[in-house]
């Protein structure tokens, strides 16, 4: 049995100081952990192997390397700071004889994040939930994944590209969330427990209360929605449904103002009677639920807004010469509330 101790050093001028300590499964088939310790300097990892390797950090599946992913990570949502990797040195022991030490200094090392990334956001991070990243199971790799594209998601300087790395993060947690075969079982899953547990989503919640129908409907394509989505006859129910559910007047009276496209479909299936009085009781009481609102935005719309980026539906975002354009700011807006959901979800992983 040989045994290793992985630092991974930080450039920091500060005073050591213990940010945290905890153990990490390196494969799921056995329950064989390594022992990490967080320090604003350096975090270090003790852990033991059956064998030694010659090129631990380039082997396929290296377990060296999946740990040290782990750790980086976790320092990132601990200490909140971009600072740069100055080295990561692995040795390798037998017994109690040093066999061999593999460095990587700056030089050879690709930084995860640019020195003037901005990590406030890490902050509303429950640290004992991000902890769960350490663990070899499928929530914990949904956090890993979720927390790291997040990170990559600040450092970002599109907007395009920060909306899309935040749609991963969002994608991995939902499907460990929900354990369904599809993103339309993993969405109605998840968008019925944003409605019946709203209390578990406050920083998103916070996100859109405030909106209002002039705002939302500002930013947004929804008739383009509408029509991508209900394109057929076959699929009025679909939307009928979908209004149906929905008790917020900001979103109903988008609705209403938008159904002149699908009139002919949804009276096909006898469903515009229902429709236009559940519209016209709930605006008029001027009904608000948040979680209409989030789940509206989040579930519905931004699958809309991802699938036209992802299936190259529209140009490549930066074959593009203006700025602010209007797809531009509609995702910048659409940013700041996805952002926050995703917190939302780490935060209640440990019920996944």
């Amino acid at each position: 049995m040989s045994s290793s101790r992985i630092e991974i050093k930080f450039v920091c001028g500060a005073s050591k100081k213990k940010l945290f300590s905890g153990s990490a499964i390196y494969r799921s088939s056995n329950a064989s952990a390594d022992v990490l310790h967080w320090y604003n300097k350096v975090v270090i990892i003790e852990s033991s192997r059956t064998t030694t390797q010659q090129q631990p950090l380039k082997q396929h599946n290296s377990t060296f390397y999946k740990q040290i992913i782990k750790a980086i990570c976790m320092y990132y949502v601990l200490e909140r700071n971009p600072r740069p990797i100055r080295e990561i040195a692995i040795t390798q022991y037998v017994g109690s004889a040093r066999e061999k030490r593999h460095s990587l200094g700056q030089k050879d090392l690709k930084q995860i994040v640019s020195k003037g990334t901005d990590l406030v956001a890490l902050q509303a991070i429950v640290n004992a939930k991000a902890a769960l990243l350490l663990e070899e199971t499928l929530r914990g790799r949904a956090v890993l994944y979720a927390i790291t594209h997040l990170i990559r998601s600040l450092d970002s300087n599109s907007p395009f590209d920060r909306f899309e790395r935040l749609w991963r993060a969002f994608n991995a947690l939902y499907r460990a969330f929900a354990k369904k075969s599809s993103d339309h079982e993993c969405h109605v899953a998840l968008r019925d427990h944003i409605q019946q547990f709203p209390q578990l989503f406050p920083l998103s919640l916070k996100q859109v209360s405030p909106l209002t129908t002039v705002n939302i409907r500002f930013h947004l394509r929804w008739i383009q929605m509408i029509q991508n989505n209900h394109g057929t006859i076959k699929k009025a129910a679909m939307l009928r449904d979908s209004i149906l559910r929905v008790e917020d007047h900001r979103i109903l009276e988008i609705y209403r103002d938008s159904l002149t496209v699908r009139t002919a479909h949804l009276n096909s299936i006898g469903a515009m009677p229902a429709i236009q009085s559940h519209i016209a009781v709930h605006t008029h009481l001027r009904s608000i639920r948040d979680s209409d609102v989030l789940s509206t935005l989040c579930v519905k719309y931004m699958y809309f807004v991802r699938n036209k980026i992802a299936h190259a539906e529209r140009p490549d975002h930066s074959f593009s010469f203006l700025t602010g354009s209007a797809e531009e700011v509609e995702i910048q807006w659409l940013i700041p509330t996805l952002e926050a959901l995703v917190i939302d979800l780490v935060n209640i992983s440990d019920t996944f």
